[in-house]
């Protein structure tokens, strides 16, 4: 069964679905669904989805597996757009899932969109690929078997490193988590090692639907240097943003994504 309602909306209306990180929920997109539905009135249909085990969404253990979480997507795609298609916007984890959704369901997908996400979030030195320290991942899998609840702040702390209202962005990302369920352990858990194991950098070119990066130049999760790795796509790079560049810089990244709808 698929948790969201089934929403009415006129065919002619581009469906957008939008993907949170990992530890949060749809909650971060509130301040922003609004503002994209209204850009362009009546030609965006907005989704903001909790992906499983994040806030309202039940989790099932056959769901650790991150193609599984694609080929959920895809379903919820399929039935709940009128269309059947969408383009899909990836913040951090949720852009990991993104592409892994576009590339075992290009059919589903019209348009990819990632931000502050990677395409493999772990360095890989022995390639000079950027990213974060692995022991950094390890250690926050092992706070989360002892204490999630504080793991879950601490990794909030670190999305807003580098930003400049990086103290507000701490107060605004736990306020949100907190308007849903906190998300369960088992979600958490497969979170960190799909961010640990995934290694999406060799397929990325075989995305046959347009594909739009953002990064935050002040982000201390996803570095900034990712974007120059990358050919495939086109590349926007936000000043004045850490993780969170739809916090940190709302309007640019509102006419960032409907510039390109």
């Amino acid at each position: 069964m698929n948790p969201y309602p089934i929403k009415q909306e006129s065919a002619m209306a581009q469906s957008l679905v939008l993907l949170h990180g990992w530890g949060l929920n749809a909650a971060v997109w509130e301040s922003i669904k609004p503002q994209l539905e209204h850009a362009i009135p009546g030609s965006i249909d907005v989704h903001a989805l909790d992906l499983p085990g994040f806030g309202d969404a039940q989790w099932k253990d056959e769901l650790t597996d991150a193609d599984a979480v694609a080929d959920y997507l895809a379903d919820y795609i399929r039935t709940r757009t009128p269309t059947g298609q969408a383009a899909v916007l990836g913040w951090s984890m949720g852009g990991l899932l993104a592409t892994t959704l576009a590339l075992r369901h290009p059919q589903c997908v019209t348009g990819l969109y990632t931000v502050a996400s990677s395409p493999c979030f772990v360095s890989r030195p022995g390639d000079g690929w950027p990213g974060m320290d692995p022991t950094v991942l390890k250690a926050f899998q092992a706070q989360l078997r002892d204490d999630f609840k504080t793991t879950l702040k601490r990794f909030l702390a670190v999305q807003a490193m580098g930003a400049p209202s990086a103290r507000n962005d701490i107060k605004q990302l736990q306020a949100l988590l907190l308007k849903k369920p906190l998300p369960v352990p088992e979600a958490l858990q497969a979170g960190l090692n799909w961010l640990e194991k995934i290694d999406l950098r060799d397929k990325l070119s075989q995305l046959n639907m347009p594909f739009y990066r953002a990064y935050g130049r002040l982000d201390s999760l996803v570095p900034v240097a990712v974007a120059s790795q990358i050919t495939s796509g086109d590349c926007e790079i936000f000043a004045s943003s850490a993780h969170a560049p739809f916090l940190n810089q709302p309007e640019d990244f509102i006419d960032w994504i409907t510039a390109t709808m």
